[in-house]
């Protein structure tokens, strides 16, 4: 009964997010050109805009709504502190064939004038967005509205990302849609991720469901990938969890990482947690390696050990180089 239920409820869900798309539909394709509207922007997830850098930082931002390569992002150091999001929809013959979406204080140029819409309702907005990415007949890049989707605020976004996520789509699809719920939908988003990536049947895409769940801010990715690194069935998958856990700057990743030299049974995954150990933060990379080569661990991990050390290239490295040719091998 339940069951039936829930089934039901999806349709309804499904029924009313089509009538809410064609709505907005009308709206939209009336006229020819860009059109713009604005809904509320999900909290905690960055300000997206166009950035030019100059020598490693942001010097100013604004994005051109005509230019051939479409290229945003958001960051720390240049925030534009913004809670409403500015969705743009070019439409041409009646159609729409590209969608952008920033922050609305993000500066937006365009050689026509864009059209402005009020008062669109956030579900209107994403089930447009969904209803586009779904279609069989458009030719386009699908980045730009996954990206607009998954900064809305409205709930129903992570339900459409979630469906985008589902085994029945391609791999790159699924991929994608994954990224957008680790980066942007909160603990919601991360559950999901963390659902393909502990159960998904393809090694390859629970690998890729790891980084996306390293992105997130909710809870504590962190453990939850370690438990990946420990349990995955496949090596491939324990050695990326691995790496990306030494990338997520969190003080457990040196203990745990070198742990896994000692349990791992896949050479391979022992070779990228020495690998890992070499990413973490500088000082911190050396004290870790340094270690591995003076510590009670396999041959294989020592030989790399060194091998990184080497390629660090760091007084520090080179001094505990020195020490090991003077004293003879480590792995004897």
């Amino acid at each position: 009964m339940k069951t039936a239920m829930m089934g039901f409820a999806l349709a309804v869900f499904a029924a009313a997010d089509a009538s809410a798309a064609t709505g907005l539909q009308a709206q939209v394709t009336q006229a020819d050109g860009w059109v713009a509207w604005q809904v509320p922007m999900i909290a905690d997830a960055g300000a997206p805009c166009c950035f030019t850098w100059r020598r490693g930082a942001p010097a100013e931002n604004g994005c051109d709504l005509d230019a051939r390569d479409w290229s945003f992002g958001t960051d720390s150091r240049h925030p534009l502190h913004d809670s409403t999001l500015a969705v743009y929809a070019h439409v041409a013959d009646g159609r729409i064939d590209r969608l952008r979406a920033v922050a609305s204080a993000c500066p937006v140029e365009s050689k026509d004038a864009i059209r402005r819409l009020d008062a669109v309702a956030p579900a209107q907005s994403v089930a447009l967005l969904a209803d586009w990415l779904a279609s069989a007949d458009k030719k386009h890049d699908d980045d730009s509205a996954l990206a607009a989707l998954a900064y809305h605020e409205d709930a129903s976004a992570t339900r459409a990302l979630a469906t985008r996520a589902e085994p029945k789509h391609d791999e790159e699809v699924r991929e994608q849609a994954l990224f957008w719920l680790g980066q942007t939908r909160g603990a919601e988003g991360a559950d999901i991720v963390e659902h393909y990536a502990t159960t998904d049947a393809d090694p390859d895409l629970r690998e890729k469901a790891v980084f996306a769940l390293s992105q997130s801010k909710a809870g504590d990715p962190y453990a939850r990938i370690l438990a990946i690194s420990r349990s995955d069935r496949t090596a491939h998958v324990r050695s990326q969890a691995l790496f990306w856990m030494a990338q997520m700057e969190d003080a457990r990743a040196q203990a745990d990482i070198t742990a896994a030299l000692t349990t791992e049974t896949s050479d391979d995954a022992r070779e990228q947690a020495v690998f890992a150990l070499s990413q973490l933060r500088q000082g911190q990379a050396e004290d870790a390696l340094i270690a591995v080569v003076r510590g009670n661990y396999p041959r294989d991990a020592k030989k790399q050990a060194l091998f990184w050390l080497g390629e660090s290239g760091s007084p520090r490295a080179i001094k505990a180089l020195d020490e090991v040719l003077a004293a003879g091998s480590p792995a004897r």
